[in-house]
């Protein structure tokens, strides 16, 4: 449960002083204004909150209620290079200040001091953006925006959050590294699946579970002798096994290699696709690939101590959290949609959206999982839209905005939670039932 006086000393903080201190640092403010660094920050921030899709007439009613009178135009005007500085600014601060320190207390994932998913989503930015942030050129964009995010799940942090032109490869981005600590454990897509950074997470003693890239070689461990993988599993008549291999050609890197046969209609929809993806891309797949695609193939160098075949399977289940969470910042929080043509006004609704975003994550992480039902993120994201000017009005006075919180917060358990499923349990049931060994009758391991 969250405690509703420390994070309003946070918010507070946040909103005032370390607003204050950077509207200052970036020159911002280089003059006394009614329309302060801290009351321009609340004006967008919770503006968005209770509409993103709002105009600057809108906002300009916001800052009305904080009784700053100003035109849209005059709005306009403060929407300038300073003000994208000001708005990045806050906006890596509250990354690191609006953070969650209760943990989910799911037995399984409480052995890991982290558990992290690391993921990306692209937004399309107006044309006029396209030397700043390049698209991926053919018929998509020609200017695209990627986030990269490092989700900590066990807590429920944003941890590192990553502006890149969306041209970027996954596999070269390496950001998140340095912030993993020994004994986390890392989820990510196959789309990062680079060995160096998994020989690196090794070296510190850090774990990580992802899915094999088809393509990587395979070696005994005392022989060094190569796998023939299609080989190996044409012969296979188990649903699922293990083996201790080196991965990697050149870095041999021992891993458990976890291998899960998949349902044949499941193997049928994904040939189907490769086939067609490959087919645009001018290629045709091997007999050999197509074999592979019977099998959900696994690496991780967590011993089984830790997690048996089956949990890890659950748990790399985990990484879809990722894509809700991308869901909720397009569908409920706009993020993908920014009003006029203009850099800085286009770079501003988006630095003052994603402040919003943390604050929303920062006020659902400690209530994700209560005893008898989950958190549904778009519920609770509404709940505090509805909610978002009573704590703007109570900024300045951090007993009203103690009180602001705790009534949010309360408000988010009554009408932010999921409805109850029995037949398909959500995902930290399953990890609940698959920590006490009972999953298998009621979830198949593919």
């Amino acid at each position: 449960m969250i405690n509703p006086e420390k994070a309003g000393q946070e918010i507070q903080t946040f909103f005032k002083m370390t607003a204050e201190e950077v509207a200052q640092s970036t020159e911002f403010v280089q003059r006394e204004s009614k329309l302060s660094g801290p009351l321009f920050l609340q004006s967008l921030v919770f503006g968005f909150i209770e509409d993103p899709e709002a105009t600057l007439n809108i906002l300009t009613q916001v800052c009305k209620d904080q009784d700053v009178e100003i035109s849209e135009s005059g709005l306009h005007q403060r929407l300038n290079e300073k003000a994208v500085k000001f708005l990045k600014e806050m906006f890596q601060r509250s990354v690191n200040l609006l953070r969650n320190d209760v943990a989910l207390d799911l037995a399984l994932l409480k052995q890991f001091p982290a558990v992290y998913l690391l993921d990306s989503s692209t937004i399309a930015l107006p044309d006029n953006l396209k030397d700043e942030f390049p698209g991926c050129g053919g018929d998509g964009p020609e200017a695209m925006l990627k986030i990269q995010l490092l989700f900590e799940f066990l807590r429920g942090n944003l941890m590192c959050l990553v502006s890149q032109p969306g041209r970027t490869p996954d596999q070269k981005f390496d950001g998140h590294l340095e912030m993993l600590e020994p004994g986390s454990l890392l989820l990510q897509d196959l789309g990062y699946f680079a060995l160096p950074s998994l020989r690196y997470i090794d070296d510190q003693h850090g774990y990580f579970l992802t899915r094999l890239n088809l393509q990587t070689a395979l070696f005994e461990v005392e022989t060094e002798k190569r796998i023939d993988l299609p080989r190996l599993l044409s012969k296979e008549t188990r649903t699922y096994f293990e083996l201790d291999l080196l991965v990697g050609a050149q870095e041999h890197l021992p891993c458990r290699v976890l291998f899960v046969r998949l349902p044949e209609e499941v193997v049928n929809r994904r040939r189907q696709r490769a086939n067609e993806k490959a087919r645009r891309k001018g290629r045709t797949l091997s007999p050999h690939y197509l074999k592979l695609l019977a099998w959900n193939i696994y690496i991780t160098n967590a011993p089984m101590e830790m997690l048996t075949i089956r949990q890890a399977v659950v748990l790399y289940s985990l990484r879809w959290q990722v894509e809700l969470i991308f869901k909720l910042w397009k569908s409920q929080c706009k993020l993908h949609r920014v009003a006029g043509l203009r850099r800085e006004r286009v770079l501003c609704e988006l630095y003052a959206k994603m402040i919003g975003i943390v604050m929303t994550h920062f006020f659902m992480a400690p209530l994700r999982l209560t005893k008898e039902c989950e958190l549904s993120l778009v519920k609770a994201r509404q709940t505090f839209q509805r909610n978002a000017m009573s704590l703007a009005k109570a900024i300045g006075q951090l007993a009203q905005l103690t009180q602001a919180i705790e009534t949010l917060c309360t408000r988010i358990l009554k009408f932010g939670l999921k409805n109850k499923r029995k037949k398909h349990p959500s995902t930290c049931r399953r990890l609940q039932l698959v920590s006490s060994h009972s999953l298998a009758e009621l979830y198949p391991l593919a």
